[in-house]
């Protein structure tokens, strides 16, 4: 039991947990040794301000809830996490993120708010976790009962010295990306960003979203994801060689192929690099892309990669203005900015864009990258970038990145033809320099 309390302490106060035990001690010697190793853990416990999940016999089975119960203490497997999601009810805004828990009688929805919503992502509840959850009240809705944790309630992640015995098993089988297929179903999967697109604003039927397009990849291909509503604030907080964990996505065609999409029911998370075993996203782009040459290359959706010799560095704006909130391109007219999707922009964001023409010995081609890795190829981020172009111009800057010129050069990214030009292209997924 002394554990189980110093466990809880620890993880709560942010103090080492042998820094806790030698409070505990402390606190046992000034009582003389009439505290037992618990009780002293709890006078530790008070002292910290910390509300501890107890260990009960009292605890109940999902079978049991009924509607109107409070102070409900149960240990249940988390079965499945759904995106959080933002709320606003009589001019307060709020968070909820709510989660299919079970135990060996039954399952039913937990749902925890504002604060707590938070200490899911930093103590990694996932499909499998076991929580002990304490002061928990449960409601019923469309004849189901669902569970909340209270506002003073608590939730330990998979406590120690507790027996989980009886819970059931969460089934979480990986789906490599070459696998996917049209229609699946909770589809989990891991994976590395490659690139995140704009998000989109869209309206239908009276209801405004959002949506965000992004590919993935893995060690047997890529895959076009697209992330809906509350998940585009989450993935767009996420960066290119990002590893993530995708649960409960589904799969739909797409112009380009087999799409992997993420609604109300997924959830994305980012990895630390020591959770995967999946090289970094250029290793796996340059080692899975098919060779081919330039000479043969026609339009289409299958990323290539073309090896060859910088010929030059193509004039060029180097940027253009984007809307800060859809992405898209905006217009300069005579009174200011104007996106055709949001309207007027007082302050656009940019985005950086660089062409430059490959060699590889079979013919010539333009290859065309943006975002990230551009600011890569031009050795600039976007706001040095702006600032250099305002102070030297354009024009320099394109000058001085001739220097490239006769370097090696492998392109990993699309080819497709130039809408203004109607000559074939690359657009540029990945760009290394040797």
């Amino acid at each position: 039991m002394a554990e189980s309390i110093i466990e809880q302490v620890a993880e709560q106060s942010k103090k080492p947990g042998n820094e806790i035990k030698k409070l505990v001690e402390e606190k046992k010697k000034k009582f003389s040794g009439l505290l037992t190793d618990s009780g002293a853990a709890y006078m530790v416990a008070k002292d910290l301000g910390i509300n501890l999940v107890v260990e009960s016999s009292n605890r109940l089975n999902v079978s049991k809830l009924k509607d109107g119960m409070q102070n409900v203490d149960l240990l249940v497997r988390v079965m499945q996490v759904f995106s959080p999601k933002k709320f606003e009810k009589n001019g307060r805004k709020g968070k909820l993120c709510s989660l299919i828990v079970a135990d060996n009688s039954g399952e039913t929805r937990l749902t925890v708010w504002h604060d707590d919503v938070k200490k899911l992502s930093e103590k990694q509840v996932r499909r499998g976790s076991v929580l002990l959850l304490h002061n928990c009240y449960v409601k019923s809705f469309n004849e189901k009962t669902q569970l909340s944790l209270s506002y003073k309630g608590e939730m330990l992640v998979n406590p120690k010295n507790i027996s989980f015995e009886g819970l059931p098993e969460a089934k979480s089988e990986l789906t490599k990306l070459s696998k996917l297929g049209e229609g699946m179903d909770d589809v989990n999967a891991l994976a590395r960003i490659v690139r995140i697109f704009p998000a989109t604003e869209f309206e239908k039927a009276d209801r405004k979203g959002r949506v965000m397009n992004f590919l993935i990849v893995d060690e047997t291909g890529s895959v076009r994801a697209t992330a809906w509503n509350d998940l585009v604030e989450v993935v767009s907080k996420l960066q290119e060689n990002s590893p993530v964990r995708i649960e409960g996505a589904y799969t739909k065609p797409g112009l380009k192929g087999t799409e992997l999409h993420l609604g109300w029911r997924a959830r994305i998370e980012k990895l630390s690099e020591s959770e995967t075993e999946i090289p970094s996203s250029a290793e796996l782009l340059l080692n899975k892309t098919k060779k081919k040459k330039i000479v043969g290359l026609q339009p289409a959706n299958d990323l290539v990669l073309i090896e060859g010799t910088i010929v030059a560095v193509n004039p060029g704006a180097l940027y253009y203005n984007i809307c800060p909130k859809c992405g898209g391109k905006v217009q300069r007219l005579d009174e200011g900015m104007l996106c055709d999707k949001c309207g007027e922009v007082k302050q656009p964001d940019i985005r950086p864009v660089i062409s430059f023409k490959v060699d590889d010995g079979s013919a010539q081609i333009d290859a065309v990258a943006y975002g990230k890795e551009a600011e890569k190829i031009i050795g600039l981020d976007k706001e040095e970038l702006k600032k250099q172009a305002a102070d030297r111009g354009r024009e320099t800057l394109i000058e001085e990145l001739q220097e490239m010129a006769g370097k090696p050069v492998k392109v990993v990214g699309k080819a497709k033809e130039n809408s203004f030009s109607n000559q074939l292209e690359i657009s540029a997924s990945l760009v290394e320099l040797k």
